[in-house]
This record gives structure tokens, C-alpha cells and sequence, in this order.
């Protein structure tokens, strides 16, 4: 125990300096990171495959001009998406991944003691975010369907937020339901994240523009292997967009961020490529792991969630990672495990290493 102050709990003692809702809460709790440990490394839904060579080649441009500030705004990024997913580029709020977007949106649209509503479970960084903001969550639960529960259309809430498709579910809502969610709330603000849209074929991108209180959030850390630079859009009507832009730290994605990600959206076969190779192993991840007695609902993500109902599966998850395998578990779900699609070479060894844990246990 760190001790100062003539024997005072530093501890303690920082506790009171910050807001009572920060002292109180235990913060996110991100994926382990192996170090330099080698490992299968099957838990934070990163993309197995690493991005071509126009983006180290755009990365090793960006890298002479690091003595200059990035652009303020992310304007030939924005144009870049616009054309990407056919938005308006007005309407685009680049951000440091998804998760600085929610905390934009937070900041913008959520004053403290509103109340913000979501499907669970979900995401648990909304929590922490959320918590951060002095705002209520309101957590409606999913059934065992998966399908975005009635009760959230009658909330009353500030902003909605729906993670499509759902982590650490993988399922996906259709669009049709996300409307009438959408007509349901016409005074609160919903964001739907697609974090994994591109490995659905599910997306809310086209209501875009038509709806004047929806915002849907991309990233580029999955499908366009970007994850170690941490770039992220939102994308709505230009009008909330330059309200969202005020509450932006400036100068909030770097050079080489924004270069990387252009470079990503341009290539368009390296993207199709590597795209249909996660969803082809995640159909033979989802069947190994049915034929083992798991109950795995249809993922449209680039994981797997796989069931033993009522076998608390934390001690499979620590077995296996003593073979040189991380996967995801949850408190919230503990007869559950995430695996996220790797290489074919890796979701063999995964089921090898599988194969022998559920031996050991039985």
C-alpha cells in the first residue's frame, strides 16, 4: 500500500480529490495484452490479417511531416469515408476510434443526471462512459433471441445507444428495427455503433441523412486492420455533426492515422480479401464449436459467442490461456466464451488446445 503524507493512504487520499462517480467506479477493463508473451491471441476481436503495402507505404510518407499538425478537422479523411460509404462528408465527426466518438457524443448530448439507454449486454465501455459523464444508465435486457427488446422504444431517455452487430453477441438487428426505434424516440439522439459492420450484411448506413436524430459509428480498427492506430467515424446530418465538432479536441487524429486510414479505404481488393477470409473461418469456428457441444448463436461479427449453459467457463478460459490461447470471458455471462476469428493456422491450434481442456474438465 502506497503510504505519504505522514502515513495517509495515497490512495485514499486521491480518491477524494475526484468526483465521487470516478472514486466509485472500477473503469473498463480492456482485453489482455500478451507482451511479450507469444500467444494465440484470440480475445480483443483484432483482425488476424495485417494491412497492405499502400498503407505502410502512406504510413512511411506521414512520417516526415511529423513536425506538423495534423488536419484540424480530418477533411480528406471525411472525404475519403464519404465516398467510402456514400454519407455526406459534412455530416462525418472523425474521431480516435469509436471510443472517443461515444465520449463526443456524451459530452454533446448528455448533461448530468439524463438518463442514456441500451440493450444488454452490450459494449461495457457505455457503462463506464456513461458513469464518467454523471448520466443513468438505463440497461434493458436481451432475451435469449438476441433481438432488440420492445421495452427500449418506451425509455425515456436522452440519447439510445445500440451496438449492431452486438458485442460480445455477434448478432445483428435488422434495419427495420433500428426505424422504428428511430420513430419511437424522435426526441432522443441514437447511435448505432457498427464497430462490425463490415462483416454483416446488416447496416444502418443507408438511413443516413433521413433521420435527423441518428448517428452510426464505423471504425477501421477490424475489417481494415487499423487497430494500433485508432481511427474512427460518425456519421449523421451535418447540422448535429457541427455540434459534435465543437466538443472535439483539436488536433484529435494524427497525421499518420489519417494517412493510414485513406490508404485502407482506398484499397478496396486488399479489404474484400482479407474480409471473406474471416467470414469463411468464422462459418468453421462457428460449426467446430457447435459440434462440441457448445450453443453458438449466428454471429455477423468478426467472433464467435459460444454457450455451455449453466458451466461457468472463467477456469476454460484460464486453461486455455496456459496453452498459449487467449480468449474473452465475462462476469456477466459466465458460461460463455468470445473467440475472435483468426487464421485457419490459429483456430486449429485454438481447438487443439480446446479439445484438450474439455477433456481435462470432464
Amino acid at each position: 500500500m502506497a503510504m505519504g503524507n505522514g502515513g495517509r493512504d495515497e490512495r485514499q487520499e486521491a480518491s477524494a480529490w475526484v468526483r465521487p462517480e470516478v472514486a466509485a467506479m472500477a473503469g473498463y477493463t480492456p482485453g489482455e495484452q500478451p507482451g511479450e508473451r507469444r500467444v494465440i491471441k484470440l480475445n480483443t476481436n483484432e483482425n488476424p490479417y495485417p494491412p497492405g503495402a499502400a498503407v505502410r507505404d502512406a504510413l512511411a510518407e506521414a512520417a516526415g511531416s511529423l513536425h506538423l499538425y495534423p488536419e484540424p478537422s480530418a477533411a480528406p479523411l471525411r472525404a475519403q469515408a464519404a465516398e467510402t460509404w456514400n454519407v455526406d462528408p459534412e455530416g462525418i465527426v472523425a474521431g480516435n476510434g469509436s471510443d472517443e466518438l461515444l465520449t463526443i457524443l456524451l459530452r454533446a448530448i448528455v448533461a448530468p443526471g439524463q438518463v442514456v439507454a441500451y440493450p444488454s449486454p452490450t459494449y461495457s465501455l457505455y457503462d463506464t462512459l456513461v458513469t464518467i459523464q454523471g448520466a443513468r444508465a438505463e440497461r434493458v435486457p436481451y432475451g435469449e433471441d438476441w433481438l432488440l427488446p420492445a421495452d427500449l422504444d418506451q425509455v425515456d431517455a436522452r440519447l439510445f445507444f445500440v451496438c449492431n452487430p452486438n458485442a460480445p453477441s455477434g448478432t445483428a438487428i435488422p434495419r427495420e428495427r433500428i426505424e422504428t426505434l428511430l420513430h419511437a424516440q424522435p426526441n432522443a439522439v441514437v447511435v448505432v455503433d457498427e464497430a462490425y459492420g463490415d462483416f454483416s450484411e446488416v447496416s444502418s448506413l443507408p438511413l443516413v441523412g433521413r433521420y435527423p436524430n441518428l448517428v452510426v459509428l464505423r471504425t477501421l480498427s477490424k475489417s481494415y486492420s487499423l487497430a494500433g492506430l485508432r481511427v474512427g467515424l460518425a456519421m449523421t446530418t451535418p447540422a448535429l455533426a457541427a455540434q459534435l465538432h465543437k466538443v472535439r479536441d483539436s488536433y484529435n487524429l494524427s497525421r499518420p492515422a489519417q494517412a493510414g486510414a485513406i490508404a485502407a479505404m482506398r484499397d478496396a481488393a486488399g479489404f474484400a480479401s482479407n474480409r471473406a477470409a474471416i467470414l469463411a473461418t468464422r462459418g468453421v469456428l462457428q460449426e467446430a464449436l457447435r459440434a462440441r457441444g457448445f450453443v453458438v448463436p449466428e454471429s455477423s461479427a468478426n467472433f464467435v459467442l459460444a454457450r455451455r449453459p449453466g458451466e461457468e467457463l472463467r477456469s476454460l478460459v484460464e486453461a486455455l490461456s496456459t496453452r498459449g490461447v487467449l480468449v474473452r470471458w465475462f462476469e456477466n455471462l459466465p458460461d460463455c466464451i468470445r473467440v475472435s476469428v483468426g487464421t485457419d493456422p490459429e483456430i486449429e491450434e485454438f481447438l487443439e488446445a480446446l479439445d484438450a481442456c474439455l477433456a481435462a474438465r470432464a
